[in-house]
């Protein structure tokens, strides 16, 4: 973490003979949006003929090498901040059931397209001890990253941010599979007395999740000032502790 993207090359699989070509160019056209709004310049790319959908970026960018932020050295006491709400990997699942309606669906999609650049440029502004963002790990995994085996966790239960409309499509069965998969590899790291929604959307694989980061208590109220600024979402979910170490307890 801490780098400013430079540079990007398209990397796409897609077949004309099955689809539309006008798809593939508004997939483009998205993408070289979003490289725009990075700073980033598109060099080019290359494609693939395949029948299923594939589209990613690789990206090239610049860091100092003392300015490199790790997803481990969180401190006790240490805040724990999250700057996007969980709970697209359960939103997707029911979106291939027909179960979400367009409005939710747009503002799904427009927290998943959204950048973490200002999160990353607030985040800089203070002292921050250990970051990482949350995708397929699930906020649970990529939790266990930065603890590690060398400080625990507290996470605040009632102050997850997350899509309301997860709530009733995970009551429903509409669970991705990969929530299944996160909560039975990282189970043994958690510690929760109540095992209700609280407790399963920690393991709900993210699509373009947001950052979560160690930051020192006494920066808190510098890092609410700069996001107030810049017009950033953000939610406090918990505390770095001194023990347990290695484990999350989710309170």
């Amino acid at each position: 973490m801490g780098a400013v993207p430079k540079t990007a090359l398209n990397m796409v699989c897609f077949s004309p003979k099955k689809f539309d070509i006008a798809i593939l160019k508004e997939i483009i056209r998205g993408g070289v949006d979003k490289i725009r709004e990075s700073g980033a310049s598109l060099l080019g790319g290359h494609s693939v003929d395949d029948e299923e959908i594939k589209y990613g970026l690789a990206v090239t960018g610049i860091v100092h090498p003392d300015k490199v932020i790790l997803n481990e050295g969180a401190g006790a006491g240490d805040a724990l901040i999250l700057t996007k709400p969980l709970g697209t990997g359960i939103l997707n699942t029911g979106i291939k059931g027909n179960m979400v309606n367009g409005h939710v669906v747009e503002r799904l999609i427009e927290v998943m397209a959204m950048l973490n650049r200002k999160a990353s440029e607030v985040m800089l502004s203070v002292r921050v001890n250990a970051a990482t963002d949350v995708t397929g790990f699930g906020l649970a995994g990529h939790l266990k990253e930065m603890v590690k085996e060398n400080i625990g966790v507290q996470v605040f239960g009632n102050k997850l941010p997350y899509f309301e409309e997860a709530v009733d499509l995970a009551k429903s069965g509409f669970i991705p599979g990969g929530l299944y998969r996160n909560r039975d590899f990282y189970k043994e790291h958690i510690v929760a007395e109540n095992q209700g929604f609280s407790y399963d959307i920690i393991f709900d694989p993210q699509t373009s999740g947001g950052l979560l980061m160690a930051i020192e208590a006494a920066d808190v109220p510098a890092f609410a000032e700069k996001a107030g600024d810049v017009g950033l979402d953000y939610w406090i979910i918990g505390k770095f502790t001194n023990e347990p170490k290695g484990k999350i307890i989710l309170s």
